[in-house]
C-alpha cells in the first residue's frame, strides 16, 4: 500500500526541528506535497510510555487529503516494535524507519544511520514492523557510514522484509551535508531493487528534479533543504508556478507563507524568543543574492510582532 497517487510523487521530507505540525499544515494548504513526513518519534526504552505525548500529537496531526507517514528512529532493543505498536494504535496508518539521521547519539548506537553498525538487525526488525503496520512501511536511509556502497548489503534485507518503497539520501552518514549527493548510486540502486524509490538529495531547482528523475528512474522525490528555501519547488516542477521567478516575486512569496507559519508558530511555542527562532532556522536556508539583505532584516527582528509587520510589508 503505497501512500501517493501521484505519478510521480514529490514529499516533503521529514527534518528534526523544521517539520512540526505548523509547517507541515501551512505547506500542505498553499503547495500541496503529495506526502508529508512528521520528525523523528524518537522511541523511550524502558518507559512505560516507548512515545511522548507531544510526539503523538504530531503523529497524529494530519492535513486533509494528504497522507502522513510517522518515522520513527531507533533498534529492535531499543523499543521501536513497542513504540510502532503504540502509534498504530492512535490510529497512524504509514511508519518509515530512519536509517539514516547522521547527528548525535544516532551514529553511536544502533539507531538512525549507526543501523549500519549491525545490519543483521535490520530484517528482523523490519519484519516485526511490517506485522503492525497497516499502510506502508518504508524505510529512509544513507548510502553507508563511511562507504557509499555499503547499502547494497542491505537490499535484500529491505525486500525480504516486504516494506513498500525505499527513500535513498544519497549521501554517507559522515558526509553529514557536505559534498554533493552521488545521484549515480541513486540510478544504480533503481536498476537493483524492485522496490520503488524515492531520491533525495541536492534538488533545488525544477531543473535538478527533472535531471535527477531521468538519471536515476526513481519513482519520485523527496524534497528537504530546497522546499526549506522555496516551498513553491513543489509547483515549479509540476509547472503550475513559474520555474524562475523574479527576486521580488520569491520575496513575496516566502514572505505570504512565512507569515501564515509565523501564526502557527505562535500557537505551537512558548514566547517570542521560541517564535523567532523557528522562523530564523527556516530563514538561513534561503541564500539567495536577491533575497540576502531581505533575509538579514528577517532574521535580526526583535518581537513577533515586528516581524509580523516586516512580513505583511512583503
Amino acid at each position: 500500500m503505497l501512500p501517493w497517487i501521484s505519478p510521480t510523487p514529490l514529499m516533503l521530507a521529514p527534518m528534526q526541528g523544521l517539520t512540526n505540525r505548523g509547517l507541515r499544515g501551512v505547506y500542505g494548504q498553499t503547495v500541496r506535497p503529495d506526502v508529508l513526513f512528521t520528525e523523528f518519534v524518537r522511541v523511550r526504552p524502558g518507559s512505560p510510555t516507548p512515545v511522548a505525548a507531544s510526539d503523538f500529537v504530531e503523529a497524529t496531526t494530519a492535513v486533509p487529503g494528504i497522507p502522513l507517514v510517522v518515522q520513527v528512529i531507533g533498534s529492535a532493543e531499543e523499543g521501536v516494535r513497542e513504540a510502532t505498536a503504540e502509534l498504530v494504535a492512535r490510529g497512524v496508518q504509514h511508519i518509515n524507519v530512519n536509517m539514516g539521521c547522521p547527528w548525535g547519539r544516532m551514529t553511536s548506537v544502533l539507531a538512525g544511520g549507526g543501523m549500519f553498525r549491525a545490519p543483521h538487525t535490520v530484517e528482523p526488525m523490519l519484519r516485526e514492523l511490517r506485522q503492525l503496520v497497516p499502510g506502508s512501511l518504508s524505510v529512509k536511509t544513507r548510502t553507508g557510514i563511511d562507504d557509499e556502497r555499503q547499502i547494497f548489503e542491505l537490499l535484500p534485507a529491505f525486500e525480504a522484509a516486504g516494506i513498500d518503497f525505499l527513500v535513498v539520501h544519497s549521501r554517507t552518514v559522515k558526509q553529514k551535508y557536505r559534498g554533493s549527493a552521488n545521484h549515480d548510486l541513486t540510478a544504480e540502486l533503481v536498476r537493483s531493487v524492485g522496490l520503488p524509490v524515492i531520491a533525495n538529495g541536492d534538488v533545488r531547482t525544477a531543473a535538478d528534479a527533472r535531471r535527477v528523475l531521468d538519471h536515476t528512474g526513481a519513482a519520485g522525490l523527496m524534497l528537504g533543504r530546497g522546499a526549506i528555501a522555496d516551498p513553491y519547488l513543489f509547483a515549479r516542477i509540476r509547472g503550475s508556478a513559474p520555474e524562475h521567478p523574479s527576486d521580488a516575486d520569491r520575496q513575496q512569496q516566502l514572505a505570504r507563507l512565512w507569515h501564515q507559519l509565523l501564526d502557527e508558530y505562535v500557537e505551537l511555542f512558548a514566547g517570542d524568543a521560541q517564535v523567532l527562532a523557528k522562523l530564523a532556522s527556516l530563514a538561513k536556508h534561503v541564500d539567495d543574492d536577491g533575497l540576502r539583505r531581505w533575509v538579514k532584516r528577517v532574521k535580526k527582528a526583535r518581537s513577533v510582532d515586528q516581524l509580523r509587520s516586516l512580513l505583511a510589508s512583503g
